[in-house]
């Protein structure tokens, strides 16, 4: 960014997390390990007892099955081939858990019997930082900025389409925008967030530390995870869900500093009000995507709610978008640079840039 001739900060920025060890869940006098699970580990509580209740992957990885099952208050279990995140857009259950698949057929066969779960493991802080890139034009008006933004950490693999992409192309947008002979006429920030794999934590610290200066904010379109054979851009859910002043954060004040998982996945944050279902997409917004689309030759699927940093601000009432081209290998040893089609990343450049030169 520097070099591109931004003004550059580095925002560094705490967050809690939780340390899993591990887990025993009781049932009867039989017992067995818990090897992940959906939980409130800063409820201060290690242990839980309760009734339970047996849900077979087939269950629990449809997401209407999954609905309808009898889980409110009780310990669900599940074994492997099914989805802990499930059970974070559910949220009905106390605790969701996996044991082993043989575990899972022998507890299941003590049905009546009283449940406990006992939970070892401890908090701990953290450090991650965003980085904030500022590009200023002379005479542009002070209260007008457009943001686009990346996260720059990775989850489970070596990061190279999520996010190495996502920061390729917005740095390649800030030197395109530096240089563009003719500057437009309003503010950019061009900011790579970090710990957005642990519960997008940079965005939430960036919108705390600027909340004044996003009530000013167009827009913020977000880039993550590129580099694959199309163009996804969130914008199916038009506005709804966001509050009535702009830059008013929604989000659970406790949980603005708190991981919402684990590098690892053991562990996942199970409360209702992790992420408000809301989108900040107006017309004008979708109008611009789909001129600037048709206008570089380029073709896009529209879709909805990604999860992105750009959710944190949509929930805020600011405008926001993300833009996705997924090779398909994200979170595994196999996201390596090979996987990246530099093509794809023009191509998303292009659809972007155009998009904010005709939004204003």
């Amino acid at each position: 960014m520097e070099k591109a001739g931004l003004g550059v900060a580095v925002e560094p920025f705490r967050f809690q997390s939780y340390r899993f060890d591990k887990a025993l869940l009781r049932l009867g006098e039989d017992t067995a390990e818990v090897l992940g699970l959906a939980f409130d580990p800063y409820a201060g509580t290690d242990r839980i007892r309760g009734q339970v209740v047996f849900l077979e992957p087939a269950v629990v990885n449809d997401y209407r099955e999954l609905s309808s099952a009898d889980m409110d208050g009780k310990i669900a279990v599940t074994t492997r081939g099914a989805s802990l995140f499930r059970f974070t857009w559910v949220r009905r259950p106390r605790v969701a858990l996996l044991v082993a698949p043989a575990d899972f057929e022998r507890l299941k066969a003590q049905t009546g019997a009283a449940a406990e779960l006992t939970v070892t493991g401890r908090r701990l802080e953290e450090r991650s930082a965003n980085v904030v890139g500022v590009l200023a034009p002379q005479g542009a008006p002070a209260r007008e900025v457009v943001i686009l933004s990346a996260h720059h950490d990775s989850w489970k693999g070596p990061g190279a389409s999520d996010n190495a992409s996502g920061v390729a192309v917005l740095l390649e947008l800030a030197r395109y925008f530096a240089k563009r002979e003719n500057p437009l006429p309003f503010r950019m920030r061009f900011v790579t967030f970090g710990a957005e794999e642990r519960g997008m934590l940079g965005a939430k610290a960036y919108l705390e530390k600027h909340r004044a200066e996003l009530e000013d904010c167009d827009l913020l379109f977000n880039l993550d995870t590129l580099g694959g054979p199309g163009i996804n851009v969130e914008m199916l859910d038009g506005v709804k869900g966001i509050p009535a002043k702009r830059a008013q954060n929604q989000f659970p004040a406790d949980l603005m500093d708190k991981a919402t998982n684990d590098i690892l996945a053991r562990w996942l944050l199970l409360r209702p009000e992790t992420m408000p279902e809301a989108s900040n997409v107006p017309p004008w917004l979708q109008q611009a995507v789909k001129q600037a689309a048709q206008g570089a030759g380029l073709e896009f699927r529209p879709v909805r709610q990604m999860g992105s940093d750009h959710r944190i601000f949509a929930q805020a009432g600011i405008v926001a978008t993300n833009v996705a081209s997924s090779p398909g290998k994200g979170h595994t040893a196999e996201d390596t640079a090979a996987m990246v089609n530099p093509e794809s990343l023009e191509r998303v450049a292009r659809l972007v840039a155009c998009v904010v030169e005709k939004a204003r």
